[in-house]
């Protein structure tokens, strides 16, 4: 926790606790879904419902999605705080209702006639003000631009990543035949989904911590199956996908590890 004006803030750590103890209370509602054999995952079915290997990726990844689910700390403590000014506001409280509009002037009066609300050079610093203001709001937006999920690279990159390879179900079958591939698949599947959890929390102080956990996940998967990725050099794999899946996972990892850290600094720079 943060002390002053942020004390209701978590911290990644913070939020990478919560969210491995979510997890392991929804172990039991994974298992009742993955209760499938191990060689027969969820998305294999999935490849054969949806007509392109994208759709199939998505439809995965928007199940894995609902297990996800966070429970938000201080959405309670705001409803309780609602609750509290709500208990002691009188009926009748009304915020402009001591205004006198004879005494004070109308709410929504115009200015009259010859009266001007500020001079021409005061006019002039506001204007000035106000470009500077959205000259920085543009700059921001330009340099972290998460309007849309697409917008994050990692996530676009992953999400190829995983279509690509169900796309060996085609071209390579005997591939989908070794348990060590399928274990990739999955694992580069997991890489999308944290990534997705993450962009889902939001880019909002409040829950800025929990997008950092969840791309600590993305990138500890990253890993991990980099290091599977090795086991399967020469068998299934040919020399050439070998060297292939091995770049772009590495770059992943690398590009997750980039985004993590920018991500942290963007929390730093809003305290």
């Amino acid at each position: 926790m943060f002390p002053s004006d942020h004390h209701n803030i978590w911290d990644e750590h913070q939020w990478e606790a919560h969210i491995n103890e979510m997890s392991r209370r929804h172990e039991h509602l994974r298992e009742l879904i993955e209760s499938e054999p191990r060689d027969h995952p969820r998305w294999l079915t999935h490849i054969r419902d949806f007509p392109t290997k994208l759709d199939a990726v998505d439809a995965y990844i928007e199940e894995e999605l609902l297990l996800e689910e966070s429970y938000f700390p201080f959405d309670d403590q705001v409803d309780e705080d609602e609750e509290e000014e709500n208990l002691f506001r009188d009926e009748d409280d009304d915020p402009a209702g001591d205004w006198d509009p004879e005494e004070n002037g109308d709410l929504f009066e115009e200015p009259g006639e010859g009266e001007d609300v500020t001079d021409d050079e005061e006019e002039e610093d506001l204007e000035s003000i106000f470009e500077d203001i959205f000259d920085e709001e543009e700059q921001q937006e330009s340099s972290f631009d998460y309007a849309s999920l697409e917008n994050i690279a990692i996530y676009t990159d992953a999400r190829d990543l995983s279509a690509d390879l169900l796309v060996f179900n085609d071209s390579k079958p005997h591939y989908m035949q070794h348990p060590g591939f399928i274990h990739l698949v999955s694992e580069v599947l997991h890489i999308s989904t944290k990534l997705a959890a993450a962009y889902s929390m939001g880019f909002d102080l409040e829950v800025l911590g929990a997008n950092i956990a969840y791309c600590k996940k993305a990138l500890e998967r990253a890993n991990l199956t980099l290091l599977h990725l090795q086991s399967l050099r020469e068998t299934p794999l040919n020399q050439e996908d070998y060297f292939e899946l091995h770049r772009r996972l590495f770059e992943l990892r690398n590009n997750i590890a980039i985004h993590i850290q920018e991500t942290r600094n963007l929390f730093r720079d809003q305290f």
